[in-house]
């Protein structure tokens, strides 16, 4: 674990390490979630020798094979939309579940927008490729019971995360469209898009620039108690 405040150093050498240091926290939160569902990779933000900020990376991440009826991947850009006591939040993770009252909910009981109730005794749930959803009966037959509510956002960049799956927009103002470049994958989860491989080599790389520049400050601290030193002996 990296530690501060470093009282021997340059301020550029100081900001270094203090940059790696988040980069080492944003690193590890990505592996944390290699195995989220949905979850998208945090990048650290360079401004000058500061991190200035964190920006999500939205890119796709691998299907896994469930076979579960209430397992939906997303593919494409879209989200889905979920009612939280905060209002309404978007999330990519597609792992649902159905609640007592037959709503469609994620793993925090949150429901899924658009996808209706389920009916008691139903054998089977069916959701197409455009979003509607099914139920399948005792009997057999099918019966429409919702039409999932996929929106995509112009500029992704413009949304902040909530936890590891949720975001909202940065400003009211800036308001999702209904999905036209997304379908629905039952059966399939997208998994997280952080490659473990690559967050390892982050991991080492973090490492040896913290490690360099720990040697400077001490280095500078070893150079200034000399100096010291030197100077009270002429005194």
């Amino acid at each position: 674990m990296f530690v501060g405040p470093y009282p021997y150093h340059s301020s550029n050498t100081y900001l270094g390490m203090m940059a790696q240091e988040e980069r080492m926290n944003l690193t590890s939160n990505n592996m944390a979630n290699v195995n989220t569902a949905g979850y998208k990779k945090d990048v650290p933000v360079f401004e000058g020798y500061l991190v200035k900020q964190s920006k999500t990376y939205f890119g796709q991440g691998p299907f896994k094979l469930t076979e579960n009826d209430l397992d939906v991947a997303l593919n494409g850009p879209g989200f889905f939309q979920i009612e939280t006591p905060n209002g309404l939040r978007f999330s990519r993770n597609g792992s649902f579940s159905v609640n007592s009252d037959g709503q469609i909910v994620t793993n925090d009981g949150y429901p899924l927008v658009g996808a209706g109730i389920v009916p008691e005794g139903t054998l089977k749930v069916i959701i197409e490729p455009g979003g509607q959803v099914q139920a399948v009966n005792p009997d057999l037959d099918s019966l429409v019971i919702g039409q999932i509510e996929l929106v995509e956002f112009a500029d992704p960049n413009m949304l902040i995360k909530e936890g590891y799956d949720f975001y909202v927009p940065k400003s009211p103002d800036f308001l999702p469209e209904p999905a036209e470049q997304t379908t629905l994958e039952q059966g399939y989860l997208e998994m997280s898009n952080v490659n473990p491989v690559d967050e390892s080599v982050q991991l080492i790389e973090i490492y040896r620039i913290y490690e360099a520049l720990q040697k400077i400050v001490h280095t500078k601290q070893e150079m200034d108690q000399k100096a010291t030193g030197e100077l009270g002996k002429l005194t």
